[in-house]
């Protein structure tokens, strides 16, 4: 009996290693691993909304693109070098080092963005399900990789150009690819996500990407490159649509800003937010709110004609106040659901403007694009006989895209893609028009050679 106790027990140890160690290899039940949530459309579809939810932290659209994008030039001062370490006002001073954390949660915050949209991009071909959907989705991460690599390049020039999940020793060999290439991959996804997106989606799916929000972007890409003729032939059936009134139309600024972000035609694509203590909202204060003269409005005034409708949404505020543009209500003392817009109609008829006024000057299309968004402001239209020249018509172009775009983060790239840096700014070295690589991504590197900007 006892020897027969023993060998029983000696089976139950061994039965009980094998299962042990078949136990151990298991996943938790608990939770999902990459292997495990993109197996399916449920799955690609939330993983899809985690490359949405990049936009909206506080690395970008939540913050500190407001910061490197408009506090970084004319419209908004940051008066408070004691603030967070001083990090950001050194940005507002040209003073900004590769230590600035600022810059490592961006660069960060747009790479994360990146390594989302390659994990939908790199699953959804091998995953049974509707095509349609599946181009849809394919879409859509296709776009925000484009828009992060948009950002990325505007802000740094050469980025490593990261198309595949990568695992940590392949991410320590990258390198810097050029803009030039960075640029090419742009147009690539925008070309294609504008093919796949539908030009809108039903009222409980709008924010997402649409083909009229790829080809917007995509022009914005080719005006950087002052290709001015692709820009106009991308844009025109935009404009088109614009026009039409339908899905997308032109709306005076105050009948957008700040509480109708979320439906106006206006919007062609916005970062969303949600109130509501959900953990999907931006906090107040990331709003231009002047604190203590921290955020304070310096766009003047009397840039704006007296009727213009756009003026009281960017004056001068208060301590404790948030200019009009952003003023929406405030949940929980501290958040705003206000959503962040990126691109919209009034920004697609200056481009436009401005592409065709660069081919040729005089062109009909030009002035009613340039007019239609002078009417949408309240002011009287502009002349030939006003602007008689092709440099009249660009340096109002320029003057409009300041005053319409203004506090949406376009202020600073439209100051150095046209060059007025040197003479908004002067005595500013130019290499300050790129910012200095985070040092701790360079530490990374296993070849950090040619990592840094010149001059940093």
């Amino acid at each position: 009996m006892k020897k027969y106790i023993i060998l029983s027990l000696t089976c139950g140890l061994m039965i009980m290693a094998t299962s042990c160690k078949k136990f151990l290899d298991l996943k938790p039940l608990d939770s999902y691993t990459e292997n495990t949530f993109y197996v399916d459309e449920k799955g690609l579809q939330g993983g899809l909304i985690s490359c949405y939810d990049a936009l909206q932290t506080d690395s970008l659209y939540g913050n500190n693109l407001l910061t490197l994008g408009e506090i970084r030039g004319d419209n908004v001062t940051d008066n408070d070098p004691g603030s967070g370490a001083g990090v950001r006002n050194q940005i507002e001073v040209f003073s900004e080092t590769p230590a600035n954390n600022i810059l490592a949660a961006s660069w960060q915050g747009h790479y994360k963005a990146v390594y989302r949209s390659n994990l939908i991009l790199d699953r959804a071909p091998g995953i049974n399900m509707n095509e349609g959907a599946k181009n849809q989705i394919i879409g859509q991460a296709k776009f925000i990789r484009a828009l992060s690599y948009f950002n990325l390049t505007r802000l740094w020039g050469d980025v490593p150009l990261v198309l595949k999940v990568q695992k940590t020793e392949e991410a320590r060999a990258n390198s810097r690819t050029s803009s030039a290439q960075i640029y090419q991959q742009i147009i690539a996804d925008l070309t294609d996500a504008a093919v796949k997106l539908p030009v809108s989606w039903p009222d409980a799916q709008r924010g997402r990407a649409t083909s009229y929000a790829a080809s917007a972007l995509l022009a914005k890409v080719y005006l950087y490159q002052k290709k001015y003729d692709l820009v106009s032939s991308t844009l025109q059936p935009v404009v088109a649509a614009i026009y039409a009134g339908t899905v997308l139309s032109t709306v005076p600024q105050p009948a957008t800003f700040p509480n109708s972000l979320k439906t106006s035609k206006d919007i062609i694509f916005a970062v969303q937010y949600l109130a509501g203590g959900v953990k999907e909202a931006v906090n107040q204060d990331n709003r231009y709110r002047n604190n203590s003269n921290t955020n304070t409005i310096t766009l003047p005034q009397s840039l704006f004609e007296a009727s213009d409708n756009r003026k009281a949404l960017v004056a001068p505020t208060n301590i404790g106040n948030r200019p009009g543009k952003f003023n929406n209500p405030v949940s929980n003392n501290t958040e705003t659901s206000s959503d962040f817009p990126v691109i919209r109609c009034a920004d697609v008829l200056l481009m436009y403007a401005e592409a065709l006024n660069e081919l040729a000057y005089g062109n009909a299309d030009a002035f009613t694009a340039l007019n239609a968004v002078r009417t949408n402001a309240g002011i009287p239209i502009k002349t030939p006989a006003m602007l008689s020249l092709q440099s009249d018509f660009r340096k109002e172009v320029y003057l409009q895209r300041r005053l319409e775009l203004a506090l949406e983060a376009d202020r600073w790239f439209d100051m150095v893609r046209t060059n007025q840096m040197a003479a908004v700014f002067p005595g500013i070295p130019a290499f300050r028009s790129l910012y200095p690589v985070p040092q701790p991504e360079i530490d990374n590197i296993n070849n950090k050679a040619g990592w840094q900007n010149t001059g940093y």
